[in-house]
């Protein structure tokens, strides 16, 4: 094997950081479950309610990596919003050795091969995954939520991205120390203008496509194939029962996967069930 080869097979460091509350075992057990069967080796911070113990109880039976942090915040805007409130906590009370952070949603994300494997580019700080529709395509949530921002912030900006991607601000991996500044600044806005609605992934693509952290942001599509964001894209399976992207790649991680048909579903549902 070729030392380009190796370099290639080098694992990265990464933790993964998620929401998940009120689920049943089997949601939790997918997500995680999934994530481990990739050969991951980081640690899973899943961030949960007080009424959840017994079932993660449960889950670091089966799973030595999980670790679990109990929501005892206030919670004072919508859930969306909230979770990075307890996401910014936990990021200043723990000491966190790894080079990257995936935060991601969880009841509807799923891993097919190990993120630790990808090719990152350690000059990018920030990675942000698109959907497949732009903002003058989809008039229901997103340009509202730009629009409402920009009233909040006596701001210009749909006029500068209406022609893009909507960028989902349900996976996000940075660098170790870029997640901290992308947290506090998502939850400083939040506080400032006491936002009440789910207004977080208006301010991720304000703050990712306007650059409002001043880093090397890199923005992946679905043909990318490190996060495969479905619900406005193609849906589709290969001969194995994998979820693939247009290119027929099979992708790291999906998300929005429960857009798929029940037949789908039930299809990729060979050790989980993703029909929950």
């Amino acid at each position: 094997m070729s030392k380009i080869d190796k370099k290639k097979l080098k694992k990265i460091k990464i933790d993964v950081i998620t929401y998940c509350a009120g689920y049943n075992f089997e949601i939790f057990d997918r997500f995680v479950g999934s994530l481990n069967d990739t050969g991951f080796s980081g640690n899973i911070h899943i961030i949960i309610n007080s009424s959840d113990k017994p079932t993660i109880k449960l889950l670091k039976k089966k799973y030595t990596n999980v670790f679990p942090i109990v929501d005892n915040l206030n919670k004072f805007t919508h859930i969306n919003c909230h979770r990075f409130f307890c996401i910014q906590k936990l990021l200043h009370n723990i000491s966190f050795n790894c080079d990257y952070m995936l935060i991601c949603d969880s009841r509807d994300v799923m891993f097919q091969k190990n993120i630790e494997l990808y090719n990152f580019d350690s000059n990018v700080d920030i990675y942000g995954f698109l959907e497949g529709i732009k903002f003058n395509q989809e008039m229901t949530f997103n340009t509202p939520w730009i629009k409402m921002l920009e009233q909040l912030l006596n701001e210009k900006i749909y006029d500068k991205i209406y022609n893009l991607n909507i960028i989902c601000c349900g996976t996000t991996i940075c660098k170790k120390d870029i997640m901290v500044k992308y947290i506090d600044f998502m939850c400083d806005i939040i506080s400032k203008y006491n936002i009440k609605t789910n207004l977080d992934q208006g301010i991720h693509n304000y703050m990712l496509y306007l650059n409002k952290l001043n880093v090397n942001v890199k923005l992946l599509s679905n043909e990318d194939n490190l996060v495969n964001t479905v619900c406005n894209d193609i849906h589709k399976l290969d001969d194995n029962n994998n979820i693939v992207n247009v290119n027929n790649d099979v992708s790291y991680i999906v998300h929005q996967y429960d857009r798929f048909s029940l037949e789908y579903k039930q299809r990729i549902s060979s050790k989980y069930n993703y029909t929950l």
